[in-house]
């Protein structure tokens, strides 16, 4: 999402340009996208890999991309990667608090008012997870370390109650809990460690 509306740095913002679909060896399909800075690698940037779910899952990240891009196909390819055509027929980046207002409405009128931006990250890592899918995969997949992982999940721990934890059973829950714990001791990370670090690192 472009987060700032008063300039345009092409160094810094993806656009509609850097974005590729691949169809995998396997039959799978895919999205990508080098994005040329993060919170955590700067300037160094990072590649983003979207995985297509089944065909006609309304969650499928690939299928809401193409979405994108045929909905506002008269958008400048030079345009932010989220920039969409406005009531007026004009060009418009999407702004983060545009954004987050929309998705607060739709969380509001079923009753999760308090459902937090930073749950789209918790929610992916959670349904990996859930999924089946390698701890160490879903690390790689968020960028993380596998000491931020698992300070990560001290912060979902803390989250999930507040917003998305009637997404999830107890059982879920506790399936999460052993796959952290497990990891943690395959890469040999004190438990102390954990407990000892701020709630909310900067990841």
């Amino acid at each position: 999402m472009f987060p700032f509306h008063y300039y345009f740095l092409l160094a810094v913002f993806l656009t509609i340009l850097r974005i590729s679909f691949r169809a995998l060896h396997d039959g799978a399909h895919s999205a990508s996208f080098d994005i040329p800075w993060t919170k955590s690698s700067k300037e160094l940037g990072a590649t983003v890999i979207l995985t297509a779910r089944h065909h006609g899952n309304p969650l499928c990240p690939v299928a809401a991309f193409k979405n994108h891009l045929d909905i506002n196909f008269s958008i400048p390819a030079s345009s932010t990667l989220f920039a969409y055509t406005s009531s007026s027929g004009k060009p418009k980046n999407l702004l983060k608090h545009d954004f987050l207002c929309f998705v607060t409405n739709v969380w509001s009128s079923a009753m999760l008012a308090h459902v937090l931006g930073h749950s789209f990250r918790i929610g992916g890592a959670v349904e990996l997870l859930l999924a089946g899918v390698p701890p160490e995969i879903v690390a790689a997949t968020g960028g993380w370390t596998s000491l931020a992982f698992l300070l990560y999940w001290r912060c979902m721990d803390e989250i999930l109650p507040m917003s998305t934890s009637k997404a999830y059973n107890q059982a879920d829950l506790d399936c999460l809990a052993s796959i952290f714990e497990d990891f943690r001791i395959a890469h040999k990370i004190p438990a102390s460690l954990i407990d000892n670090s701020p709630l909310f690192p900067s990841m």
